[in-house]
């Protein structure tokens, strides 16, 4: 095997057409598969794709359809969901079909051709949302998907139809790319764009391209690309300010074609041996709550499902083992729309999970993220997870100083997540979301107003101690706001890691204002946000959860009393299944006010 390359974002095309010359095959698992496809049908991973789409296999026949009227939602009314629901499921179909058609299900073969051929009959796989774009996401990650397909069945497809894809590949990906790539917006970006789009392009050139120099001028041009999006989408201690959700996204298709070239260059080209990709692979399990529950900052959900195919092959690259916690049980493996994943997800995985770790303290001091872990005197594991940040992240949300309380498999209280994905939430109007701005997070509003946007407003994580009885985490964020008359924001969240009160947590807020400025003194509101049922007493409030409830008692100022709006007509708009509620209470004007408030968890129904 030769030597490992020390550079290999910086190869020319024509150091990779050398390397590139080699008989050895993309995809050695697949070829070797096809050797014995009984055995790989039968294996508990394969049984485990097949059933995500076996509820389709009855209307297969059924081509979704995407006519110009849904086209056209996203323009009338900034609706995405009434196109891009039959434009995945009919990805999601061919997928199913073609891999049981590879397995021996021959009767599926002209299903799976009229698929491809009504994907090459779209007018545009640019999204609706995106169609400004030459390229998107999906187009380049459907260009993936169609050139996976044809190396997957070969000569079983009609010549005809083989002939098709190739050529509306080439029309739609290959040549735009080729000649127009620097006017892409998300190419050299530093976000999950990136990632998708040079990953799924450059895979599709290895594939499908059947000139040499070609496909090292495709490959060149998404490595040289992708090197900015390693350097720029992850801070230098791994952390991704898109989360969790989109951590994973945008290395699917990086993971896929780093494959790629390792297989075809015999070790040569490793994408992935770099102390940076050890330090990027150890960024989600820092996240994990328990199960699938992550905290959910940015525009994350609050669960999160992974390739376990991906996410098998980064830890065994990367030897960062912490990566298989991911998939522990009694986690539910992924399902994917992508037949480039499903295969993976056959290939790559043995469809076994791991039992569950234990959870950490964990510290990200450059994306400024603390997880601090405690559990109660019962047992029960009490989860404490805080951002600093800034507001312009990728996906940003306005939370400088958002947390996360998490009980044993559930949020008391939360962080809401993304918004509705829409026209709006993509535009000008995205911070009027409660979801965006810092309305539906755990942080206070001054003088009634919210966090800016923008990278000025920002939190600083000050200390962190997990040492002793006490774990506690102390940040600035006084920056994330506008209100002149604001000094300091100090905001300290602790939790009891042992003794009468283990797994009780408090949060400890101090607002200084400065002097001798008329109007310097601004009310302070004080919020905590959560989807469970709440019920009020006073300076305390009751949070009822499935296994735990949380008594939350206001300590400082006295004679505080909570008050609970239920953001009802928000949660709907953003289609929610339950209905937000906040809680606050609002403290005295003062040069100096301080808030305290206890988060003590009680046993269910108490």
């Amino acid at each position: 095997m030769p030597a490992t390359i020390s550079d290999p974002f910086g190869l020319t095309a024509t150091e990779l057409q050398a390397l590139l010359a080699s008989d050895a095959p993309y995809f050695p698992e697949l070829e070797a598969a096809r050797a014995n496809a009984d055995a790989l049908r039968q294996a508990p991973q394969t049984q485990n794709v097949l059933a995500e789409t076996a509820p389709l296999m009855t209307t297969i026949e059924q081509i979704p359809q995407t006519p110009y009227t849904k086209y056209r939602l996203f323009v009338r009314n900034g609706d995405r969901r009434g196109y891009e629901t039959p434009y995945f499921e009919k990805r999601t179909r061919l997928a199913g079909a073609a891999l049981r058609l590879f397995l021996g299900e021959h009767a599926l073969k002209d299903v799976v051709q009229d698929y491809l051929w009504s994907i090459c009959e779209e007018s545009n796989w640019v999204l609706p949302a995106h169609e400004r774009r030459i390229i998107d996401l999906f187009a380049a990650e459907t260009g993936f998907v169609l050139a996976e397909a044809l190396s997957l069945l070969g000569e079983t497809l009609d010549v005809e139809v083989r002939h098709r894809v190739r050529q509306e590949i080439e029309r739609r990906i290959f040549d735009p790319y080729i000649r127009f790539h620097e006017l892409l917006g998300w190419y050299m970006g530093g976000n999950n764009w990136n990632g998708v789009c040079n990953g799924a392009i450059a895979a599709t050139f290895l594939l499908l391209e059947p000139d040499p120099g070609r496909v090292a001028l495709g490959v060149e041009l998404g490595l040289r690309s992708l090197r900015v999006y390693l350097n720029t989408a992850f801070e230098k201690d791994g952390s991704s300010t898109e989360g969790v959700a989109y951590w994973h996204y945008g290395l699917i298709n990086f993971v896929a074609l780093s494959e790629m070239l390792r297989a075809r260059t015999n070790g040569a080209v490793d994408l992935l041996d770099s102390e940076h990709l050890r330090n990027v692979a150890a960024y989600p399990a820092k996240m994990l709550l328990s199960g699938s529950w992550f905290a959910s900052f940015s525009d994350s959900e609050e669960t999160v499902a992974f390739n376990p195919g991906i996410v098998t092959r980064l830890a065994e690259r990367t030897g960062e083992q912490s990566l298989l916690n991911l998939l522990a049980g009694p986690v539910e493996p992924s399902g994917d729309w992508r037949l480039s994943m499903m295969l993976r997800n056959m290939l790559w995985w043995d469809g076994r999970q791991q039992e569950a770790g234990r959870l950490d303290d964990a510290v990200l001091p450059v994306g400024g993220i603390v997880r601090l872990v405690a559990q109660t005197r019962a047992g029960a594991p009490v989860v404490l997870a805080v951002k600093a940040g800034h507001n312009d992240e990728n996906h940003n949300q306005n939370d400088v100083g958002s947390f996360v309380l998490h009980v044993e498999g559930e949020n008391l209280l939360t962080d809401p997540g993304r918004g509705l994905y829409s026209r709006e939430y993509f535009g000008p109007q995205r911070y009027e979301n409660i979801f965006a701005n810092s309305y539906g997070h755990n942080v206070p509003r001054i003088a009634g107003h919210l966090q800016g946007t923008g990278p000025e407003y920002r939190g600083e994580l000050r200390e962190v101690t997990t040492a002793g009885g006490y774990k506690r985490a102390e940040l600035e964020l006084g920056q994330a706001y506008s209100f002149k008359g604001l000094a300091s924001i100090r905001r300290e969240l602790s939790i009891a890691a042992a003794g009468e009160d283990a797994g009780t947590a408090w949060l400890d807020d101090v607002f200084r204002f400065k002097q001798g400025t008329t109007g310097s003194t601004g009310e302070v509101e004080e919020a905590l946000i959560t989807w469970l049922e709440v019920k009020l007493d006073g300076s305390a409030a009751l949070i009822y959860g499935k296994r735990h409830t949380l008594r939350l008692v206001i300590e400082a100022p006295e004679g505080s009393q909570f008050k609970l709006e239920e953001l009802r007509e928000q949660s709907e708009a953003n289609a929610k299944p339950a209905v937000l509620k906040r809680l606050s209470f609002g403290l005295p004007v003062a040069p100096e006010v301080h808030a305290r408030v206890r988060m003590e968890l009680l046993p269910s129904g108490a």
